[in-house]
């Protein structure tokens, strides 16, 4: 008898325990929002700020705003060559100067497909810059892929933020740098 009661109460637990898994299982199924990376925003403030700074300003803060791209794309944002003719500027008079291009992508398509597309993103700014009359042994350029990401999210906003090209003015030699 004793056994039977004990069968009786490891059933009753048993379908307790399965009804709380269950429970579990239909709050997982409830679909949640995603959160917003906040690193998005940040970004997007920092670079704004940075864009507003004059060639002088530039030049003492070595602070330069990054350049998004399109998905695919190359080709220089249109919005990117007066960013480009300031650096031009204070790359000429300021010889010691020496600028970093570093090309980045976001996650979509394979590994070697993005470090030609970021190193491609890198050297179309750099041959701008040339262009305009900087030395072109002032200029190094590096490809990072997708590697280097600024943030995890996902979203159409979050790998636009990782489609850029991120610049590095230095005063520092080569030889330090490299």
């Amino acid at each position: 008898m004793k056994l039977l009661k004990f069968g009786w109460l490891a059933v009753a637990l048993l379908c307790l325990a399965a009804c709380a898994s269950n429970q579990s299982n239909e709050d997982a199924n409830i679909p949640r929002t995603p959160q917003r990376d906040p690193i998005i925003d940040q970004e997007a403030k920092k670079n704004a700020k940075l864009f507003k700074q004059t060639e002088q300003e530039m030049a003492e803060s070595l602070q330069v705003p990054d350049i998004t791209y399109q998905f695919d794309s190359i080709r220089p944002p249109d919005y990117s060559y007066e960013l480009l003719d300031k650096l031009a500027n204070i790359l000429k008079s300021h010889p010691s100067m020496k600028l970093v291009i570093e090309g980045n992508t976001d996650i979509v398509g394979d590994r070697d497909y993005n470090y030609w597309l970021g190193a491609s993103r890198a050297a179309a700014m750099k041959s701008y810059l040339v262009s305009r009359g900087v030395l072109a042994d002032r200029i190094r350029i590096h490809s990072y892929g997708f590697d280097r990401p600024l943030t995890l999210d996902t979203s159409e906003e979050g790998r636009w933020t990782n489609r850029r090209v991120h610049f590095v003015l230095t005063k520092r030699n080569w030889e330090s740098v490299y």
